[in-house]
């Protein structure tokens, strides 16, 4: 570059790395059609019989016309290479309206086929329109408006449909709809947030000649650690996505009610696994941008072993291992719920990887730390993988998954002054968590333990600017018995603060409006009541947002929230 014209620079630097993104994405769109193109040809074989002639033509014409735009734009883009002005000014242009006019086909379908479908088939096009918002998504991330016409077109028309049917699971599928819609805009938020960091650092190290090298090295490993990413989430969300669509064959196809009913189980069990795997990603990037927050106390982990037995057995009897929890009378210095959810991570492993009669959890004395040891007889991982067991994106022997969990759980072990290795010498897989110990204490009491998280009289104040979502908060606070209100704007936190009433805890959305942050509130708040406690919930998932979080020491908690998880929180442990 020549230096002359820093902006002319800086602009045409963003244009390369832009022309790199997209050819990226049209191969991952090229991809992705071919996939459409099988899924719309079984679409319009299932309403053929069903659907009146003009319906079916009408919405196969555009469909087919749509998707052969889809197919050939890829070709001709690579074919052509065009420059990376060009691609600014009309290709990505050209492929976002392609993606829309995709969209619209999707929406048509809800009005011009579902009516004449059978309950079981519209629930299996539920699974068809999740299956192409997530591919969309994935695959045209940094075009925020397009993924947020996608949902609201498509999932905003389905739901809208179903809110007017008249059958069992209407309800149901337009919540899943809504809420699944509103994930997949924050996956997307998430990803476009990846798309900028990395432009960012590739700008900044074309400033910094004298660093470029180690720059350039970064930027392709950012780079190429984005493309595991997408292609390992892009899969492991198609698999619960698939795993539903057979249930719901089975629903429509199954003459026996009670094996209709397992189906339906079936089908919300793969729903849970999708919010599972989006939770597991912002999970990563929570601990990536230091938003997770550690607190230590005396563990026993005799007790912890037991529950995490209770809890997962089924699951194990079901893949014929059975686990023993051996007694132990030592106790560790932790976090008990970070403990919980690696030991919980590990041992889901075995159930589902190992192939496996026995899964043993133990712990052992090692001088001033305890070793926890999580071990199965199973197939194990290939040859050569302890070496790189917990990096991210990083896949055992199966070669399944995203390759996030070890990376996790072994973060979470270093937060909290620990380890977590795996003993690549042992038959089957042989995990190491290492901790440092404690001292016994003496245990609460029985019926502290085993009760409901009781908020009995504790004054609580929800500061949100989304009304609905704080009055059901608010309703579901006072159902515990604690003394809820909310405030909704800063005038609103100014009188509520100028009153008599006085509360414990805050509970504060971080973007209140377009002003106000909650960092903000708790200020106008903190002068009144000093001793306030403050949590913060939030549906904003980016980093930088995490980070701004963390520096203020409070809680956080992603949206959506686990109401029990909130409850033990606002009371205290």
């Amino acid at each position: 570059m020549s230096g002359a014209d820093p902006v002319a620079d800086e602009r045409q630097a963003h244009r390369e790395i832009r022309a790199s993104e997209s050819r990226l994405e049209f191969a991952m769109a090229g991809i992705f059609t071919i996939l459409i193109a099988g899924t719309l040809y079984y679409v319009y074989q299932l309403f053929a019989p069903l659907v009146p002639a003009t319906n079916l033509h009408i919405w196969a014409s555009f469909t087919a016309f749509v998707t052969l735009v889809m197919a050939v734009t890829p070709i001709i883009f690579f074919i052509r290479r065009p420059t990376p002005e060009a691609i600014e000014r009309y290709w990505s242009p050209f492929g976002k309206l392609v993606a829309i006019l995709f969209d619209l086909s999707a929406a048509a379908s809800v009005w011009l086929l579902l009516p004449f479908a059978s309950e079981p088939l519209q629930l299996l096009m539920v699974i068809f329109y999740s299956a192409a918002i997530s591919g969309q998504v994935i695959s045209t991330a940094e075009s925020i408006g397009t993924n947020v016409f996608a949902v609201l077109s498509i999932f905003g028309s389905a739901a809208i449909f179903f809110l007017q049917a008249d059958s069992e699971y209407a309800g149901s599928v337009a919540g899943f709809l809504m809420a699944f819609g509103g994930l997949m805009i924050v996956v997307a938020l998430i990803l476009k947030q990846a798309i900028r960091s990395a432009i960012a650092s590739r700008l900044a190290a074309e400033r910094l000649s004298g660093e470029l090298a180690v720059a350039l090295e970064d930027a392709q490993h950012a780079r190429d650690a984005r493309t595991r990413f997408i292609a390992a989430a892009s899969h492991d969300l198609r698999q619960p996505l698939q795993a539903a669509m057979l249930f719901f064959q089975q629903m429509r196809r199954h003459p026996d009610p009670a094996r209709r009913e397992e189906a339906a189980e079936g089908v919300t069990h793969g729903f849970a696994e999708a919010n599972a795997l989006l939770e597991r990603m912002m999970e990563h990037l929570r601990i990536e941008s230091g938003a997770v927050t550690v607190h230590r106390e005396a563990v026993a982990l005799a007790p912890l072993f037991a529950a995490l037995a209770d809890e997962l057995r089924p699951a194990a009897m079901q893949a014929g291992l059975a686990i023993d929890a051996g007694p132990t009378p030592l106790w560790v210095q932790a976090d008990p719920t970070l403990v919980t959810r690696i030991l919980r991570n590990l041992m889901q492993n075995g159930i589902v990887h190992s192939r496996a009669a026995h899964l043993r959890l133990s712990a052992t004395a090692d001088g001033a730390q305890v070793r926890v040891v999580v071990a199965d007889d199973g197939i194990g991982f290939d040859k050569g993988f302890a070496a790189n067991a917990f990096d991210a994106y990083s896949q055992g022997g199966q070669g399944t998954g995203m390759g996030l969990g070890l990376a996790i759980a072994r973060d979470l072990a270093r937060l909290m002054g620990g380890e977590l290795a795996l003993d690549g010498s042992a038959k089957g897989a042989r995990f190491v968590l290492t901790l440092p110990a404690a001292r016994a204490i003496a245990p609460p009491s029985t019926a502290a333990a085993t009760s409901e998280v009781d908020l009995t009289g504790t004054p609580i104040l929800v500061i949100d600017d989304d009304r609905a979502g704080a009055t059901a908060l608010v309703n579901l606070l006072t159902l515990a018995g604690g003394d809820a209100r909310a405030a909704h704007d800063a005038a609103e936190i100014a009188a509520i603060r100028d009153g008599s009433w006085r509360a414990d805890v805050i509970v504060t959305d971080w973007h209140i409006g377009r002003e106000l942050t909650g960092a903000d509130a708790v200020t106008m708040l903190h002068a009144a009541w000093p001793d306030a406690r403050v949590l913060v919930m939030t549906g904003d998932a980016a980093p930088a947002t995490a980070q701004d979080i963390a520096a203020t020491g409070w809680p956080l908690f992603i949206k959506p929230v686990d109401p029990a998880a909130l409850g033990r929180a606002i009371a205290g442990f």
